[in-house]
């Protein structure tokens, strides 16, 4: 049976760790990785889409692909909770990653009610990543 990771990322330092322990996961499982990253309407606006975006993205699937994962990357708009969900729903992921920051940034994209309502309402594994140093 194929198994699928799916990972929520936004190109933050909070979600490197998570990134690194995906890639790691896929390539020891030998599963395909999904990076999944999830923007307002207005970083993906066809007239002036935002380089950050594409730049990060095109980052993270190059490392994964340096460390000999299969990968793919995807790029939505919506509510970030609900988002990874239906992601993981319509790829079949039998397991999401997601990092948990510690620190306390409201700007932050994943923030722990994201993860909160992740690990609530996933009908598959979750694992949750510290970006924090044991």
């Amino acid at each position: 049976m194929d198994m699928t990771i799916l990972i929520a990322y936004d190109g933050r330092e909070s979600t490197e760790r998570a990134l690194d322990y995906a890639i790691r996961h896929s390539v020891n499982y030998n599963e395909p990785l999904y990076i999944l990253t999830v923007v307002t309407k207005d970083q993906m606006d066809p007239e002036s889409p935002d380089p950050a975006v594409r730049e990060y993205m095109e980052a993270a699937r190059d490392r994964a692909a340096a460390e000999g994962a299969v990968v793919h990357t995807i790029i939505e708009t919506g509510k970030p909770d609900e988002t990874v969900l239906e992601t993981a729903s319509r790829f079949k992921c039998d397991t999401i990653i997601v990092g948990r920051s510690d620190k306390s940034a409201l700007d932050r994209f994943i923030l722990g009610s994201v993860s909160n309502y992740i690990v609530k309402n996933a009908t598959c594994t979750v694992i949750l990543v510290s970006d924090q140093d044991e």
